[in-house]
């Protein structure tokens, strides 16, 4: 059984952030301000640390710290009200936190702490186009003491990817008729799934509405994902990723629902298009196993428009794989993905959807890792 103090720190932790977070109050006297660049607060993701900021586009970016005595404050800042966060102690089951747009304060509940302290997790629901949102450090009151954070795992993913690879609408089910971001959780999508069967540590690159050649509209100048896979803010030109940050062991890639939105592209173009896409990853990390996955929301009726991108999709992908090993890139495999169409009102898979695509996925990574 869990111990009792446990169990009222989680009601306590529950009353405390199951509502939207409340703004920023002055810090108290003989309060410690730890910064976000301090290397007790641990970081999962792209992160763009801008001053006194640790500023967040993409979603399934995790923070983690251990506190041990009175109870710290978070603070978080938010460029829209559409915001969300998970937030977790100990590994209890997430409650979610709406941040109001500006600046916030969680203050979290004091329990009596286990010898290892408490363990208090983050991770970020929603995307860059639901709004920006930034870590601005730790308030630290008289008597609180924070410890060292876990170590990440040693093994690494990446998914590169649209909105079902961000998880978007996986938790809205009827019949709830709910399109609001909170129904967003980037933790119950598959990738970050998959993270935690293969116990690797995950990076989301992904946006909403965007592909690899155009976007759901059918715009080619928008930042596609030659564009967002080089940025820290996906939105930012200036926001630079170093590659060397980070580097996976295995980088799956899932594109063709935005490519494919308004009619088949151009086969030819689409396959130099996407093969060019392939070239950037490689680049950036020469020694990953790449697996492009046909993950999309296209059916499987014979003679449907759907089935026709579907099936381009696939000779695509098994192009782009058969002229990358011909060139000696033996770590490139293609696979295909299952139809996972949501529900009625919305298309976007839910999340026992992405538990069923994380299956899928999870032989062929394991055989292009090794593990």
């Amino acid at each position: 059984m869990r111990p009792a103090v446990s169990l009222l720190f989680a009601a306590a932790l529950a009353a405390a952030a199951s509502m939207t977070a409340a703004p920023a109050p002055p810090t108290p006297s003989g309060s410690i301000i730890v910064s976000v660049r301090d290397p007790r607060i641990a970081y999962e993701g792209r992160v763009a640390f801008e001053g006194d900021a640790a500023r967040m586009g993409f979603p399934g970016i995790v923070i983690r710290f251990v506190y041990r005595g009175p109870a710290p404050t978070l603070r978080l800042g938010a460029g829209s009200p559409d915001c969300y966060f998970n937030l977790s102690c100990n590994g209890w089951d997430p409650v979610v936190i709406r941040l109001n747009q500006g600046e916030n304060a969680i203050a979290l509940p004091t329990g009596v702490a286990p010898p290892a302290g408490w363990l208090v997790e983050l991770v970020r629901r929603t995307e860059a186009w639901q709004g920006l949102a930034a870590c601005q450090g730790l308030v630290l009151p008289p008597g609180c003491e924070l410890l060292p954070p876990p170590s990440w795992p040693a093994r690494r993913l990446m998914f590169i990817g649209d909105s079902i690879t961000g998880g978007e609408y996986d938790e809205r089910f009827p019949p709830e008729d709910d399109n609001s971001p909170r129904t967003t959780n980037a933790a119950r999508a598959f990738g970050m799934l998959l993270g935690r069967w293969l116990n690797a540590q995950v990076h989301l690159v992904s946006y909403g509405g965007r592909g690899v050649l155009r976007d759901w509209q059918g715009n080619t100048d928008t930042n596609n994902a030659p564009q967002f896979f080089e940025r820290t803010m996906p939105d930012d030109p200036a926001s630079r990723w170093n590659h060397a940050d980070y580097v996976p062991d295995v980088v799956v890639v899932a594109f063709g629902q935005n490519d494919f939105s308004k009619d088949l592209p151009d086969e030819a173009r689409y396959t130099q298009k996407y093969d060019a896409f392939v070239g950037q990853v490689r680049t950036a990390y020469p020694h990953a196993g790449i697996l492009l996955a046909e993950l999309s929301l296209f059916g499987l009726t014979p003679g449907s428009p759907d089935f026709a991108k579907r099936e381009q999709l696939h000779r695509v992908l098994v192009n782009v794989v058969a002229r990358r090993r011909a060139a000696g890139d033996g770590r490139i495999a293609e696979t295909p993905v299952g139809y996972y169409p949501g529900t009625p009102t919305n298309a976007h898979p839910v999340a026992f959807q992405h538990e069923q695509i994380a299956r899928e996925l999870e032989g062929p990574i394991k055989a292009l890792a090794g593990w």
